[in-house]
């Protein structure tokens, strides 16, 4: 093949004869399990309550979708409250759904990575791997619902890392996921029917500033995701435990205006002994400047082109200065009779004043802007889990989030690797 220049030809089927041999040495040394680890996957089940174990024949499916069959003590009598799965073997060697370490990892990959399961099984058929649509989706439902409930803190981060004497930035945010939830009618057709309501996922973000006030690109971000406000602050108060925030040279906040952000974000950085000197709280830059927009866009007819666009360079000038109340006392004199709404506009401004001193933030190395969290929000939610005509579950598509969130913040081998030694 390669005196003909048929180099493709060559590496396709050399890449199919490695396979088999994959394939050929797992089939041989998987089922010949030594009588030692046999013996000592008994006394521990033994030792976790289980009553007459024997040996039964448990099929795993290996990295190549191959299934093989292999001898496994089995616990036919298990105490009261027995947690994981009466064959023993499985949890010794790290498996999950009867899939190996290596089939979950390139099968939640894929699956995390491209748009769709559909596109995931192309791509694991492409390089591979034998295995069926339903088991690619199910098989990643199931890496997920043991990566929830083994704990994501335990599985996202290093051994010891800490973030002790580093400058933090955290930002949260929301994105959009519509979901599929049966309302139990079914339709002409005799299908059940479903509503398909938006729900807002609320992504946070945790990183490490450069001594520039960017984020560390040696260092690895950190994102957490859930429904719930209430869980959403419940996941983030478990990594910042794990991470001893309470020793962070500095804490930068950065979010929008959303009050339940500011009030019990705070507080729980407070409740984790964040000293308040060391904390700063910063309103996202292009959010405030769009109430400059609106401020101007909505001033009285009496105030021509000309001088709205000097109002709009003035207020821009204000607002990076930190001198929010500037532009609150220049607009009640141009408004004579304010609306509603412009009088939510500027009690914004007012209230979130302390949370403007841009130019201070700039001259400390801080961020101005949450673009942390916008990307993280387009790239681990919109992209992924905002498709057109996707209903999800949503107690399973929120599972999932954490999957894409290992991925994009290159910390997939690092989860994989814990959830292995963990099993």
């Amino acid at each position: 093949m390669l005196v003909e220049g048929n180099l493709h030809q060559f590496e396709l089927e050399l890449s199919q004869t490695m396979t088999k041999v994959y394939d050929f040495v797992c089939e041989e040394l998987l089922p010949t399990t030594s009588e030692e680890v046999i013996e000592e996957l008994v006394l521990q089940g033994k030792a976790k309550g289980g009553r007459k174990i024997e040996v039964r024949p448990f099929s795993i499916r290996i990295a190549t979708g191959r299934q093989i069959e292999v001898q496994s003590p089995y616990v036919k009598e298990p105490k009261k409250g027995w947690c994981g799965s009466r064959h023993l073997l499985p949890g010794h060697w790290g498996i999950i759904g009867g899939a190996s370490p290596g089939l979950y990892d390139k099968v939640g990959f894929c699956c995390a990575l491209g748009p769709s399961y559909d596109l995931a099984h192309e791509a694991l058929s492409k390089f591979g791997v034998d295995i069926c649509l339903s088991s690619v989706r199910d098989l990643t439902n199931r890496l997920a619902d043991h990566c929830f409930n083994h704990g994501e803190e335990k599985l996202m981060l290093e051994p010891g890392e800490t973030l002790a004497g580093k400058r933090v930035v955290l930002s949260i945010d929301g994105g959009r996921t519509r979901t599929r939830t049966y309302d139990g009618q079914v339709n002409q057709a005799g299908r059940s029917t479903y509503q398909t309501a938006w729900c807002e996922p609320k992504l946070f973000v945790i990183d490490v500033l450069n001594d520039e006030g960017q984020p560390d690109r040696h260092e690895l971000p950190i994102y957490g995701c859930r429904f719930k406000d209430a869980d959403v602050l419940a996941l983030l108060e478990r990594y910042l435990k794990r991470l001893e925030i309470d020793k962070a040279e500095q804490v930068q906040l950065l979010a929008d205006g959303a009050p339940w952000i500011w009030n019990q974000v705070k507080e729980l950085l407070l409740r984790l002994k964040v000293d308040a000197g060391r904390l700063v709280e910063t309103l996202d830059y292009y959010h405030a400047s769009q109430y400059i927009h609106n401020l101007v866009e909505d001033m009285p007819t009496r105030v021509g082109k000309k001088q709205r666009s000097r109002y709009l360079k003035q207020f821009k000038d204000w607002l990076w200065q930190g001198q929010a109340d500037q532009i609150v006392r220049e607009c009640k004199q141009i408004y004579k009779r304010p609306s509603k709404l412009v009088r939510q506009w500027l009690d914004y401004l007012d209230k979130h004043r302390n949370k403007t001193q841009y130019a201070v933030f700039q001259e400390n190395k801080l961020m101005c802007g949450s673009g942390i969290i916008e990307s993280g929000i387009r790239r681990i939610i919109n992209l992924r889990f905002k498709n057109a005509s996707t209903f999800w579950d949503k107690e399973t598509v929120e599972k999932l989030y954490f999957l894409r969130a290992a991925l994009l913040s290159k910390r997939w081998d690092l989860v994989i690797y814990n959830l292995i030694n963990s099993t």
